[in-house]
């Protein structure tokens, strides 16, 4: 198991959810508050790191992995107390996204991984009314490629 198969497995699943109209690798596009973000919204951009490796012999290791996927919204309307319902809902849209991923993702095995299992749910907001709602999700395999 590859780590570069692993994030076309994620991005594959993702791209089957319409709302997403850009998803590709976190090369930290939403990371810099002075440009607009080049990403069409909403977006998923995915990382994926080796958290752990625990050695098992024989060049083997079992390796723990988070897959981070960070969700940018091009946030826009009201939620205030005194905003009208109708507006409230449009505005909070974008949790259908966030729900959508999550249900994408839970519980899936990348060909030899354990489930996906999300670990957090993280939101910040950013200035310039892009909303980021990042979800790690953790799985395992192992990664036997030094032992061929």
């Amino acid at each position: 198991m590859e780590l570069e198969q692993i994030y076309l497995a994620v991005a594959d699943r993702l791209a089957e959810i319409e709302d997403l109209k850009w998803i590709d690798m976190d090369f930290g596009q939403l990371d810099d508050f002075n440009v607009r973000p080049s990403v069409a919204f909403p977006c998923a951009l995915i990382s994926t790191d080796i958290t752990n490796a625990i050695e098992l012999g024989q060049k083997k290791q079992k390796c723990q992995i988070v897959i981070n996927v960070k969700l940018g919204f091009s946030y826009t309307g009201e939620t205030s107390q005194r905003t009208a319902a109708y507006h409230k809902q449009k505005a909070l849209a974008y949790y259908h996204t966030v729900r959508e991923v999550y249900t994408k993702l839970q519980g899936q095995r990348i060909e030899s991984t354990t489930p996906l299992r999300r670990t957090q749910q993280i939101e910040t907001a950013r200035p310039d009314r892009i909303k980021i709602t990042e979800m790690p999700f953790s799985t395992e395999f192992l990664d036997v490629s030094a032992a061929e």
